[in-house]
């Protein structure tokens, strides 16, 4: 189905563009020796790695928004599970899940520079470290596929409640398509309690991310303040980089996870929720940018000849970065 060409045209170019920048970012943490990362490149390879998944996940299943009195609906707009199968529906619970993996990336990150003076990091991170942080987030993403699936899945009673609706703004039976449904009112004791048990989990899972992130961060600019006194330095910029990614994330993760639950209590609000679904594909592109905007050493390795003629193969000598 065709909702408007925002809609349709802005995913897309975000995705061919995280397939341009991720590679770019990958091949610039691998090619620099300088850049002495030790375990911590693997980390910052893989979230590249998270991002292209994320993108082609995106474009293989398309999300749309819809709202209708006291339910949201998020449903797949286009594609091989557009129509209605058991297949489908999973297809969509696990698109939902890809948006808590993102913090679950930056969680592993973060506990990473806060323990990485630690011998146990550096002795034991690979692979045990690694493995552990993979099934991280993949629990992550489990945690939220399944409150898609049993909370939210869209049934028989769901669809009826928002029929009439989507059928007056699309000219489309609903019945046709996967979609994951909460309603708050108007419907069964069983649907009502059902999804505000879903919005109870989702919630207590994205307050936890945020707690986290306070916590960690305080903890990583403690860290700052005792060892580096000078704001300039390497791993002060790199810790800029990831301030800047993870509050990339947390914008776009507030506003499709806000507009999507809370919003929906009170009234309809297509065109945010419009927004929050194109800006829900933006972040896998925007990471590797701002990470590579931040760091110096990688940033400078982007220009073809630099005034004194060197190439752009390589960095100056004030561009060592260590992580130690």
């Amino acid at each position: 189905m065709f909702i408007n060409y925002p809609h349709y045209l802005i995913p897309k170019l975000c995705g061919a563009m995280s397939f341009l920048f991720n590679p770019m970012f990958i091949y610039l943490l691998l090619s620099d020796m300088k850049l002495h990362l030790g375990s911590y490149r693997h980390l910052l390879v893989s979230f590249s790695i998270f991002n292209m998944l994320c993108s082609f996940y995106d474009g293989l299943v398309p999300m749309g928004v819809h709202d209708h009195r006291y339910a949201f609906v998020i449903f797949v707009s286009e594609g091989i599970f557009s129509n209605f199968s058991q297949l489908g529906q999973l297809a969509l619970s696990i698109r939902c899940g890809f948006i808590t993996v993102t913090y679950a990336i930056l969680h592993a990150h973060f506990i990473y520079l806060v323990l990485n003076r630690s011998m146990l990091i550096q002795k034991y991170f690979m692979p045990y470290g690694f493995i552990l942080t993979f099934v991280y987030c993949f629990l992550h993403m489990m945690l939220w596929t399944a409150v898609c699936d049993f909370f939210f899945y869209g049934d028989l009673e769901r669809k009826t409640y928002i029929y009439d609706s989507f059928k007056e703004l699309y000219n489309l039976k609903l019945f046709d398509f996967n979609m994951v449904i909460a309603i708050y009112w108007e419907g069964s004791n069983e649907a009502v309690i059902r999804s505000f048990i879903g919005v109870v989990v989702v919630s207590a899972s994205s307050t936890y991310s945020m707690g986290l992130f306070f916590v960690l961060g305080h903890k990583i600019m403690k860290n700052l303040k005792a060892h580096c006194k000078d704001p300039s330095t390497p791993t002060t910029t790199l810790q800029s980089s990831h301030s800047a990614d993870s509050r990339s994330d947390m914008c776009q993760f507030d506003a499709m996870y806000g507009c999507l639950v809370w919003s929906s209590l009170s009234s309809g609000l297509c065109a945010i929720y419009l927004a929050a679904t194109i800006a829900a594909s933006g972040f896998p592109c925007i990471d590797p940018v701002a990470i590579i905007i931040f760091l110096p050493c990688l940033r400078k390795r982007l220009y073809l000849t630099s005034p004194s003629g060197m190439s752009s193969t390589t960095a100056p000598p004030n561009s060592l970065f260590k992580i130690t």
